[in-house]
């Protein structure tokens, strides 16, 4: 087992349960983008003590029934914006839950989400864990990410100057 994948297996299932009322269980098959529609990945970066990032993506399809639940709208009602604000929400949630299991003391950056056709690289980073999930029929991952490069990794050098 992978260090603290069954703690993100249960924050993901209560969140997805207590929030949206969906129920996302943790599978073998991996998320992978199609490149054929858009796929949204939503991340927050932990600094501190522990430094990393925790990662969620997903098909927008899957982020948009997310938005129409936490939003009260319709699906085919449900516009970008709100999409993108479910799964920065959702993603919060997340990395809040899992930096909780890490040593302290740490803070949580803002969510940050992209719309892409591609696998989201963070630089300067390693996969500590991924877990896979399905709801409803489509499949969505979860991962963290830890910082392997600590401070700037090129940094302005500074002249000294004369008295």
């Amino acid at each position: 087992m992978q260090f603290i994948e069954r703690e993100i297996r249960y924050y993901t299932e209560n969140i997805w349960d207590s929030i949206l009322g969906l129920k996302a269980t943790q599978t073998d098959a991996p998320y992978e983008t199609t490149g054929k529609d858009n796929s949204l990945a939503g991340c927050v970066h932990i600094m501190g003590v522990w430094e990393g990032t925790v990662a969620l993506q997903c098909p927008t399809s899957l982020a948009r029934k997310a938005a129409s639940i936490m939003f009260n709208a319709k699906l085919d009602e449900t516009g970008l914006e709100q999409i993108l604000d479910a799964l920065g929400e959702l993603t919060n949630m997340m990395g809040g839950n899992i930096k909780s299991n890490l040593p302290e003391p740490c803070y949580l950056s803002l969510p940050a989400v992209a719309v892409t056709n591609y696998t989201l690289r963070i630089p300067g980073t390693e996969l500590v864990t991924k877990v896979n999930f399905e709801c409803d029929g489509e499949y969505f991952a979860v991962a963290l990410l830890k910082r392997t490069i600590k401070g700037n990794p090129n940094p302005t050098p500074v002249k000294p100057q004369s008295p």
